[in-house]
């Protein structure tokens, strides 16, 4: 159409999660790489079906977690050993002891922002995106199963990818648009 914003991808709902699992894995085999799909709730098998690597945010939790414990040992050991060695009531000076509950405290607490941060940086998270402006994709939170596929795909051609959702159980189709 005359004046109608450039395609960003392909939108479609599905009434069951099996449909969703169906197409997610279809698309896949058919080599489209491009593409997600939304659930109010976790489906199993779609990680397989989609072929998602394995989480590396899970390597960033554990380094910030090591690194917030060691720290903090660390500066625990310096402040009672180096800086202000002081011995109280016959203990050792480096009575790590005492210490464990603000040391677990810290582990825990820097794992959760390396968890946070590597979600962020990892997934690549997108604050806005043509596709949150779509009706049908806005259903998915509630009781839609949704496919989008980015326009960006090499395989992207609409047409076809409309007649190979059909077949696949699609009851909506939307095509998303450049939001402006």
């Amino acid at each position: 159409m005359i004046g109608q914003a450039p395609v960003k991808g392909l939108v479609a709902r599905f009434e069951t999660p099996g449909a969703l699992l169906k197409a997610a894995r279809s698309l896949r085999e058919v080599g489209l790489k491009q593409f997600d799909a939304h659930s109010p709730y976790p489906i199993h098998g779609m990680d397989d079906a989609m072929r998602e690597p394995r989480s590396r945010v899970s390597y960033v939790a554990a380094a910030g977690a090591i690194a917030g414990g060691t720290g903090l040992l660390a500066l625990i050991y310096w402040a009672s050993v180096i800086a202000y060695p002081v011995i109280v009531s016959g203990k050792p000076l480096f009575s790590y002891q005492a210490f464990f509950p603000p040391i677990f405290a810290i582990t825990v607490l820097l794992a959760a922002f390396g968890s946070l941060a590597g979600f962020i940086a990892l997934a690549g998270v997108k604050f806005h995106h043509s596709l949150f402006e779509s009706p049908l994709f806005a259903r998915f939170s509630d009781d839609g199963f949704i496919i989008a596929i980015n326009a960006d795909d090499p395989l992207f051609e609409e047409a076809r990818l409309r007649e190979q959702l059909a077949a696949l159980g699609a009851v909506e189709m939307e095509a998303v648009h450049d939001a402006e």
